[in-house]
């Protein structure tokens, strides 16, 4: 069937225009479209950049916690929709012209508005100056924040890219506007990755801040050419008619129904995005490394799809998406032990599959050119939508990363949905051969998922699973090679149905299976901005255990012969256990940097003040009150001081008002959960660490055992800077309650680390580590990921 219609976006015509290319357009030279090309793309790159130069901010204010990311990011998506939003209805309601002189005006507020914050705080962008109060919600913080910063120059950036394809549409006859959004996200992607490699490494945050505004400034200079030369074409030439294939959605306006299938593929790619983010920093370490990487593959699913309708196709990346949601399951089972270089690979790939299956068949169904403004505004209505899902209910609804497990099914979702209303998908027209290929990665995959649950799949030998699945694959490519000769063989979709149920049905028990096993004897749960908590109940050796995430942060027996003894790390051969056991003198002052279970209160002695820096109120909850969970805090004779908010934070406040601490002992152990808050660990940290010592004789123990960081270096670049005398003590784990720990003691004075019991255990630090330095401006997580656990 072929109809008489304007070229539709992304056909591959011998004439299309291609942005930025020279010689070609109806209204004057390529140059004439060169300003549109560069607007476009500097306004991606510097919406990306600010991003996480924001971020890095704002991260260490509210305790280098993963949701600091996910609220930032639901906040950019927010402005995102408004700005799509603007742009869409100036596009509807007003003539270019008008547009023009619309955004003009509000282009020009937001230059006014960064100079006079440029002139209050000597930096146009970044300076946050709001500080978390303990409590409060930190999301709105994190919201007033990046709004007051940042709200203006955002949301006219989000606008400029639709609003600008739809005038360069408007300008000219036979002018796809698709590849410009391919090509925004082009400068998107080289935003987020220059800032790790380029501009973190080599400026301060001030610096970045003034570089960030002189790239504005370039941007208003290339959208005033481009504004001008849309607002003399302001009345569009006729586009020329031709004969091709109807491929765009018929009507004057793309349905509702159509509309909300945008929106439902942009909203499952970005919980997907987010709650694999939100995954991998509470695994691994809150780091803009990691938020770029994860983002970078979310961009890059955007360039693939709509730069060219060849690169998405569906018998790739159905598939594709189908083995990596099996491979993720693999690393993610319990008692899964993979390295940290695997599970990142198998979540960015799982990511990636499903965000090229949704960006993909949004591309496919995309509008024609008059209409894009609407099909943008779906497409960022559904990615805030994911983003309040992940940040905002997500919280509220499920005790644990629940939002994980149903973003890769939501994706499951889309496949099955879109092969399922084409005709022409294997849905309906998968033979035999495919058929077999679903059954064979079942089977291979069926003895790992049932394990946990069911002994006996446990006992089954490997190579049965594995020998049935090769003969099945076998018969798959026999089958196959029988189809391609045989053209005319009826397709099996009966056959490839059932399969596939059977197929989802595993995927789907795999993917909750962790989620379940996160619950097996837990007596008590929250989950707030700074992760999830539970109290979990050992029975058999009569203890409680307090986990964060994956990782567990004390225990208490409940009999009272040992309920004051101290465990786990702290038992009496580690750092923190041996320096406070053997301190000279009495009384003694311990601040505590991160409380967990509070164990170390039980080394307290009558008259001694043991005072904790706890940033999560749910941590603190647990041992306080008439009837705490862990009683280490309630029995010591030790007089019990608790600071809610972050540590860092606290103790600069502190200082500023002339209240120094004095401590003889000062514990930081906030390094043990696998994200870490870095912000804890640089050279201005331990300078105010430094500041509330008593003297010289005073000890830092810094806790770093961690099972995917080694900051080791880092403690030794401190150690050199300040001129610590330093010992490591990192003992063969005794017989009893306790776990492996590894402690850095640090103190001016040799002398408060040469007792008997140190040296006993102690060996030379740093040694052979090689002296790494981290600051508030360049913290390098690279430096220090154990890439083989």
């Amino acid at each position: 069937m072929s109809a008489t219609v304007e070229i539709p976006a992304g056909a591959r015509l011998e004439h299309e225009i291609v942005p930025g290319a020279p010689g070609v357009g109806a209204n004057g030279s390529g140059a004439r479209q060169l300003p549109f090309a560069l607007a476009i793309f500097l306004s991606a790159f510097l919406l990306f950049q600010v991003q996480l130069l924001l971020g890095k901010e704002l991260l260490p204010l509210f305790g280098g916690a993963p949701a600091v990311w996910t609220a930032c990011v639901l906040v950019f998506q927010l402005l995102f929709l408004a700005g799509y939003g603007y742009s869409h209805g100036l596009a509807a309601w007003l003539p270019i012209r008008k547009q023009v002189i619309v955004h003009d005006a509000l282009l020009g507020i937001s230059a006014i508005y960064l100079a006079v914050l440029a002139h209050i705080r000597s930096t146009p962008i970044g300076g946050a100056s709001l500080r978390p109060q303990p409590g409060a919600n930190p999301a709105w913080a994190i919201t007033e924040s990046l709004i007051y910063a940042i709200g203006l120059p955002f949301f006219l950036l989000s606008a400029t890219s639709p609003l600008m394809q739809h005038w360069f549409a408007q300008s000219g006859p036979k002018r796809s506007p698709y590849r410009l959004y391919a090509l925004s996200n082009v400068g998107s992607l080289l935003g987020l990755l220059s800032y790790p490699f380029l501009v973190e490494p080599h400026l301060g945050l001030r610096v970045q801040g003034w570089a960030w505004a002189a790239g504005y400034g370039l941007f208003l200079i290339c959208y005033f050419f481009s504004a001008r030369s849309a607002a003399r074409v302001a009345v569009p030439v006729a586009p020329k008619q031709v004969s091709i294939p109807d491929l765009s959605p018929r009507g004057t306006s793309p349905g509702w129904s159509l509309r909300l299938f945008w929106a439902s593929l942009a909203a499952c790619a970005s919980v997907l995005l987010l709650a694999t983010t939100n995954l991998v920093c509470q695994d691994i370490a809150v780091s803009p490394f990691l938020w770029v990487l994860q983002l970078s593959l979310y961009l890059l699913s955007f360039i693939v799809c709509f730069e060219s309708d060849r690169w998405y196709r569906r018998e790739i990346f159905h598939p594709l998406f189908a083995v990596t949601a099996g491979l993720v399951i693999v690393i993610s089972l319990p008692k899964a032990e993979y390295s940290f270089l695997m599970q990142l690979a198998a979540y960015s790939a799982a990511l990636f599959a499903g965000c090229m299956v949704c960006h993909g068949e949004a591309a496919r169904t995309r509008p024609k050119a008059e209409f894009l403004t609407v099909f943008y505004f779906c497409i960022a209505a559904g990615g805030a939508f994911g983003g309040i899902v992940v940040g905002l209910i997500a919280p509220l609804m499920f005790r644990n990363y629940w939002e994980y497990p149903l973003g890769v099914l939501g994706c499951i979702a889309v496949l099955l949905s879109v092969s399922a209303r084409e005709r022409s998908s294997w849905w309906h027209t998968g033979r035999a051969s495919l058929a077999l290929l679903i059954l064979s990665g079942t089977v291979l995959l069926a003895p790992t998922v049932l394990a946990p649950v069911w002994g006996e799949a446990a006992r089954l030998p490997r190579w049965l699973g594995v020998s049935t699945a090769a003969v099945l694959a076998g018969a798959a490519v026999l089958a196959y090679v029988m189809e391609r000769h045989l053209s005319r063989r009826a397709p099996s979709p009966l056959l490839v149905r059932g399969v596939s149920r059977i197929a989802l049905a595993l995927l789907t028990f795999g993917l909750l299976i962790p989620q379940k096993a996160a619950l097996y004897h837990v007596i008590a749960s929250s989950r707030d901005f700074y992760g999830v908590l539970s109290v979990v109940s050992v029975s058999d050796e009569n203890y409680l255990a307090l986990r964060h995430g994956n990782i567990i942060h004390g225990f208490q027996y409940q009999d009272k012969q040992r309920s004051r003894l101290a465990t786990g790390y702290y038992g009496p051969t580690s750092g923190a256990n041996i320096v406070i056991r053997n301190w000279p003198q009495h009384p003694m002052r311990v601040g505590l940097v991160g409380m967990g279970a509070g164990t170390l209160a039980a080394l307290g002695q009558s008259g001694d003040v043991f005072r904790f820096y706890e940033i999560d109120p749910d941590v603190y909850k647990l041992s306080s009150g008439g009837h705490p969970y862990f009683t280490f805090l309630k029995d010591s004779p030790a007089r019990i001081e608790v600071v809610l908010g972050d540590a860092r934070l606290s103790l600069e406040e502190e200082a500023g008002r002339g209240e120094i601490e004095k401590f003889d002992v000062l514990v930081l152990d906030a390094f043990s959960s696998d994200a870490i808050p870095m912000h804890l660990l640089t050279r201005e940290a331990f300078s105010v660490y430094e500041g509330h010592l008593r003297g010289p004789a005073s000890v830092i123990a810094a806790h770093i055992s961690n099972q995917t960081l080694d900051l080791g270096p880092v403690l030794a670049g401190i150690s050199r800077e300040f001129g610590f005398h330093a010992l490591r003590i990192y003992p063969l784990l005794p017989t009893g309650p306790f776990s492996q720990s590894d402690w850095i003691l640090l103190s001016r004075d040799p002398a408060s680390l040469s007792t008997k019991e140190i040296a006993q255990y102690a060996e030379p630090f740093p040694g052979e580590t090689r002296p790494i330095s981290w600051t508030d401006d360049y913290c390098n997580l690279l430096d220090v990921i154990r890439w083989h656990n």
